[in-house]
């Protein structure tokens, strides 16, 4: 009995031992899987983060959306170009800020609603520094969401002012539409909205109706053609008459000075023509007289050639 007691006080005592050391060891292990959870998030984070590459000729935008911490948003200061660090939790949207060109095609109805065909383009760049201005208020997509329609609606107000001959044959036109729907870009979109866009130019292209309207066009060219030419040739004739006039005019005061009758007067012009065409002449000529019966040899006047 009394072997048996000493054994029950010593199992006791060990038991005692053993749970002490288990309640010690407890704490150490739960701050050794705490450090162990620590070194693993940031050994994710650090896997999971990245270096991304902004071209030249583009803005980065990023845009951060944490996970726990902090509130996110848009950071106001754009990357340049060159190669930066970022966070598993954050976005980068590349910003091209060249000049970029948006084309639209056309079909519409002249001012006598005569149908043309055309497109016209729209010469732009995002403004260096203003890129997550751009992103924040409009998105990437800010052309087609903001600009587009607008657009297509100020060149259509123009090109609607104009008939259909003046749009296809007068060179001015285009420039002067080029120039009026820059200004209402300019002014009702860009400067109205403050939008962070530099607008450099808008083109019109070649407007061009249905075949049938060209070949009715062309006919009409020709005819206006045809008609200038009538009225040129007929001033010319009309200048000749007056000429011909003026100088039998002329003509007849000269012979009433000579006191000449009118065939007397022919003789005489007749002569002073011989005279000039022998003055003319290179070397001597026989000019045979239309009142004689014979030839009279005339020498040239000055020495002979």
């Amino acid at each position: 009995m009394a072997n048996e007691a000493v054994d029950t006080r010593l199992n006791r005592r060990a038991a005692w031992f053993i749970g002490e050391a288990f309640s010690r060891e407890e704490p150490m292990r739960q701050g050794a899987w705490f450090m162990l959870g620590v070194v693993g998030i940031v050994g994710a984070s650090l896997l999971t983060s990245g270096c991304v590459a902004i071209e030249a000729g583009h803005e980065g935008v990023m845009v951060e959306q944490p996970f726990f911490f902090g509130h996110g948003g848009i950071d106001p200061s754009p990357s340049k170009t060159g190669r930066v660090w970022v966070a598993p939790t954050t976005k980068v949207i590349e910003v091209d800020v060249r000049p970029l060109q948006y084309s639209e095609h056309f079909d519409i109805i002249s001012a006598e609603n005569a149908p043309v065909s055309f497109d016209a383009f729209l010469i732009a760049n995002v403004v260096e520094g203003r890129s997550p201005e751009l992103i924040g208020r409009y998105g990437a997509t800010w052309y087609q969401n903001n600009v587009k329609e607008a657009f297509r609606t100020f060149v259509r107000e123009e090109v609607q002012r104009y008939p259909l001959f003046q749009l296809t044959t007068d060179p001015t036109t285009r420039t002067k539409l080029q120039d009026a729907i820059a200004r209402e870009v300019q002014n009702k979109l860009i400067d109205k909205q403050n939008m962070p866009i530099r607008l450099n130019r808008v083109v019109v292209g070649s407007i061009l109706p249905p075949k049938g309207v060209v070949e009715q066009t062309t006919q009409t060219i020709v005819q206006e053609q045809r008609k200038i030419t009538m009225v040129e040739f007929q001033k010319a004739e009309e200048a000749r008459e007056k000429a011909e006039k003026q100088r039998g005019i002329a003509d007849r005061a000269y012979r009433e000075s000579l006191g000449l009758t009118a065939p007397e007067f022919v003789d005489l012009r007749r002569i002073e023509v011989q005279k000039e065409i022998v003055q003319h002449a290179p070397t001597a000529l026989t000019v045979i007289m239309g009142l004689e019966r014979v030839g009279i040899n005339m020498p040239s006047s000055g020495t002979e050639r």
